[in-house]
């Protein structure tokens, strides 16, 4: 049997079970890539060549694992964000394209300084990674309610060599973590609880305390909102994202924040409003937008 014929009888084997064509080629890809430790170009080249040594039998038990719709972040192990490979286990959110806009917008908003900077609900530490990758001068807190995300997360910021400068705290957003911050940063929870049988079979797959924010799905914007407008700076920033249809929910619950302006939202790549963008008025103004 040729390798070409071996991969094809694993993404017949998943196109069986519901998993659309394409998405199984790419996933059978995959994993045959990242268990030989080879390139696209030498995949390719190899196609017509016998079965190497190694693929077995992980590569049947990898197709197993995701014939059950477990992600394949989860079954490779790593998902790339912001151009970085992060590891990512069950423990964790799997990074999202669409949260990168986050980074984004955080090192639009300040590009220069010795900045300190708090992620709220870091998960897999790729926010607070991403961001201490690109500023060296800056020095970050990033906070999870899980020890088994941070443990997750302090490996990715060993990895890219950032743990010198990344604080990760168990907590609640900032309970107990004292001084303020010129900029803060959350993907919290914001799927609503009765949503869940909704998610796909994938989505399912991950941790719950990282995906459901109460019965509007409000509970932890609300948390987060309250702890930007006790712990940033005057004229500091929150970046943050939401989910769908919540717009004008978020709107109204910093409207009704004195401490907090609505700077703009920013939609993701399907024009869904995605990243709200918000500062701490100044001395009880209003500040100049940036």
């Amino acid at each position: 049997m040729t390798l070409y014929e071996r991969l094809g009888n694993a993404r017949a084997r998943l196109v069986a079970t519901g998993i659309p064509e394409a998405e199984a080629s790419l996933d059978v890809d995959l994993y045959a890539r990242v268990i030989l430790g080879w390139d696209r170009a030498t995949l390719l080249s190899e196609q017509q060549g016998a079965v190497p040594e190694g693929l077995e039998p992980t590569l049947s038990t990898w197709i197993a694992r995701r014939e059950r719709r477990e992600p394949s972040a989860y079954i490779v192990g790593v998902r790339e964000f912001w151009g970085l490979d992060f590891a990512v286990t069950p423990a964790v959110l799997i990074p999202r394209p669409e949260t990168e806009f986050i980074v984004e917008e955080a090192l639009s908003l300040v590009r220069s300084g010795d900045l300190r900077i708090a992620d709220i609900g870091t998960g897999s530490g790729c926010v607070a990674v991403a961001l201490a990758s690109e500023m060296p001068r800056w020095r970050l807190v990033a906070s999870d309610v899980s020890e088994e995300a941070l443990a997750v997360a302090r490996g990715n910021a060993a990895r890219h060599g950032v743990a010198d400068r990344i604080e990760f705290v168990a907590t609640s957003y900032l309970d107990g973590v004292d001084g303020r911050f010129e900029i803060i940063t959350a993907n919290p929870p914001y799927v609503k609880d009765g949503d869940k049988p909704a998610l796909s079979l994938a989505v399912r797959h991950e941790p719950a305390v990282a995906l459901f924010g109460g019965a509007e799905g409000l509970r932890d914007i609300t948390g987060v909102l309250d702890t930007a407008a006790d712990k940033l700076t005057p004229g500091g920033w929150l970046v943050m994202e939401f989910g769908y249809g919540q717009e004008e929910r978020v709107e109204a619950l910093v409207g009704a924040r004195p401490a907090l302006r609505l700077n703009r939202v920013r939609a993701d790549l399907q024009g869904i409003p995605r990243t709200a963008i918000i500062q701490k008025i100044r001395n009880g103004t209003t500040p100049n937008s940036q």
